[in-house]
């Protein structure tokens, strides 16, 4: 009987280290955004566990460990704690630890742009529909203690959750920033990165999410045992490697250790190490971590390319590490302790059937429950709210330096310095807009100044200073972006090649100052001719390019074609004298379906060895690039 009391009191103090988890994330996830959104993120930090927690007791624990139904899906019950073995009661407890943990990382992934009330929609389904039927599959057993979820039985492993915690909530952290997208300002034209209020108090959130990990493994033991000093000791190593190796692949990629990094870093290497922390000997749980650091660190620069915006690197450090650390056992763990393989190839096998079953459910289930209610709920602040900050647009709570923080960011993001802010007296914020107003009048007419020679600079450097269209170089960029998206969103996209016929013949009878006037007119025709969403760009001296999206058929551009011969081939009033010319037109489509990766320079080629055809012939027509007969 001591042995039983002593085992109870081993899990619930490992259940209340776990649920000091949420405090550890609480100040990473406040750390990492601007102070005009910490009221709101340390919020969904509570509610989303008040949430989990009650939804975990009346559906959940009965979903996740009742009767198992085809080791698909547990008895939709609620735990009766009155009617219930103390020991179960403990289980029940530390499992309700891990159902809020997982609901909360998805928290900080979608920071600074997701309505409270859509998040509340995300942490219900997350609470209900996928931890615990994911867990099902994983850790469901019976009354003997054999496992009944389908995974489990398969022989998949994973003790502590790498995958059925963390990489549950990262799959979902992923479908949600997919879908409402990044932040204001972090990606585009000027887009940049978004640094963190206070980065020492997410450093603290590290720490305490590292001794809540100590009860998140050591606590999976469900006695204290003679396994629980080795998980101790990897989830030390493991976070601690992760830590080291993120900091010098920062240092490496950056010639700099960004905190960031390293804070995600010892999160990977804690969340990788969760699966094989009772396996692996020292040794192997440093490698563990160690790799996971550097994954992370990769997730995070390729999300940043992807321009997909997780704001505290939820999915590299719990999805990506989380996979990894699942997929470490068959590669670290004694093969006597698989339950079903008989080696670890076949190991890993079992391993990735697993991890990629509970990925597809999880990102499908989220994913489809977002694009759903997106009709009826509204998952994205305003772009109003977002600029103010979720503090004050979703749940009213401002302070004066708060308020004077946003009309100061108002003028900084409009432009428009021309009011002063508004000055609260006696206050430490009232002495600082007192300062600032003064600089403004100073600095005001300076500012204008600067302004109006910003606006010529970009003008300069994008547009060509005859037509006014955009040049060659942004048209390129634009182009690259466009095939971006066509190929993302597996739609078509059209580049039209413009080439003046006579236009030489012009310049040289006429002289350059017709042949200016002359190209002037013909983009003004062409703009007249073309859609306000299509992009129109002078390449060359007589040559100009249309880059049209969303394309739907060949005859379409066809027509789009025959149209702007028609415009632009006609006689033209110039000063110097009346001239004719008329236009050749090659035209390359770009398949996004097909998932073909194209340049804006190779479609250019194309677009330009098609008009080629055209002009080596009866020229004034039109013809489309062939990728068979390269022409």
């Amino acid at each position: 009987m001591d042995a039983v009391y002593s085992n109870i009191m081993w899990v619930l103090v490992c259940s209340f280290l776990v649920a000091l988890m949420q405090a550890g994330f609480a100040c990473l996830e406040t750390g990492f955004v601007r102070s005009k959104n910490n009221v709101n993120v340390a919020v969904k930090n509570l509610v989303d566990f008040c949430i989990s927690a009650s939804l975990f007791t009346l559906i959940g624990y009965g979903l996740m460990f009742g009767d198992s139904f085809f080791g698909i899906v547990g008895e939709f019950s609620y735990i009766s704690i009155s009617k219930t073995s103390i020991e179960e009661i403990t289980f029940y407890v530390f499992q309700l630890m891990f159902a809020g943990t997982a609901a909360t990382i998805i928290s900080g992934a979608v920071a600074e742009r997701m309505k409270f009330s859509g998040y509340i929609i995300v942490t219900i389904f997350m609470s209900v529909l996928i931890y615990p039927i994911c867990g099902h599959w994983a850790w469901a057993i019976d009354s003997s203690g054999s496992l009944t979820g389908w995974l489990g039985k398969f022989g998949f492993m994973d003790f502590a959750g790498s995958t059925v915690v963390h990489s549950v909530a990262g799959w979902c952290a992923l479908a949600a920033v997919i879908i409402i997208g990044p932040r204001l300002g972090r990606f585009g034209r000027n887009g940049r990165a978004i640094d963190g209020q206070n980065l020492p108090i997410a450093v603290l959130g590290v720490f305490l999410l590292w001794v809540g990990f100590f009860g998140f493994n050591g606590g999976s033991t469900l006695a204290i045992n003679d396994n629980v000093p080795i998980i101790i000791a990897n989830t030390t190593l493991a976070g601690a490697a992760g830590g080291i190796s993120a900091m010098f692949f920062s240092w490496y990629k950056y010639g700099m250790p960004k905190v960031e990094h390293i804070i995600n870093g010892v999160v990977a290497g804690l969340v990788a190490i969760c699966a094989g922390c009772n396996l692996f000997n020292e040794l192997a749980g440093f490698a563990v971590g160690f790799v996971a650091g550097i994954l992370c660190v990769m997730a995070m620069l390729y999300l940043e390319k992807r321009l997909i915006d997780d704001v505290i690197g939820a999915v590299p450090a719990h999805l990506v590490a989380g996979v990894w650390g699942t997929l470490s056992i068959a590669l670290f763990a004694p093969v006597t302790s698989f339950s079903v393989a008989s080696g670890r190839f076949e190991q890993f096998g079992i391993q990735l059937v697993g991890v990629a079953a509970i990925g597809f459910y999880s990102f499908n289930v989220m994913y489809f429950v977002i694009m759903g209610l997106k009709k009826w709920v509204k998952f994205r602040v305003t772009e109003d709210d977002e600029r103010i900050g979720l503090n004050i647009s979703e749940h009213g709570s401002s302070t004066s330096l708060l308020d004077l923080i946003s009309q100061m960011d108002m003028q900084a993001r409009s432009g428009d310095f021309s009011k002063y802010v508004d000055i609260e007296p006696e206050t430490e914020a009232g002495h600082i807009a007192t300062f600032y107003n003064s600089v403004l009048e100073k600095f005001h007419i300076e500012s204008m100044r600067r302004q109006t020679a910003m606006d010529e600079l970009y003008k300069l450097a994008n547009y060509d200073s005859l037509t006014s269209l955009i040049n060659r170089r942004y048209f390129y960029d634009i182009t690259e972006k466009a095939i971006y998206r066509t190929k993302r969103n597996r739609k078509k996209l059209a580049l039209l090649f413009l080439d003046l016929d006579g236009f030489k013949r012009v310049n040289d009878t006429l002289g350059h100052e017709a042949g200016d006037e002359l190209l002037v007119q013909v983009a003004e025709r062409g703009l007249e001719t073309i859609r306000e969403s299509d992009v129109f760009g002078r390449v060359g001296g007589d040559e100009f390019c249309i880059v049209v999206e969303n394309v739907e058929s060949e005859r379409d551009m066809a027509n789009l074609a025959r149209k702007i011969i028609k415009k632009i081939s006609a006689t033209y009033s110039l000063k110097a004298a009346k001239a004719n010319i008329g236009v050749s037109i090659g035209i390359a489509v770009y398949d996004g379906f097909t998932g073909q990766d194209m340049t804006p320079d190779e479609l250019v080629k194309r677009a330009d060895k098609a008009m080629y055809t055209i002009k080596t012939g009866a020229k004034g027509s039109f013809s489309f690039y062939s990728e068979e007969s390269g022409t």
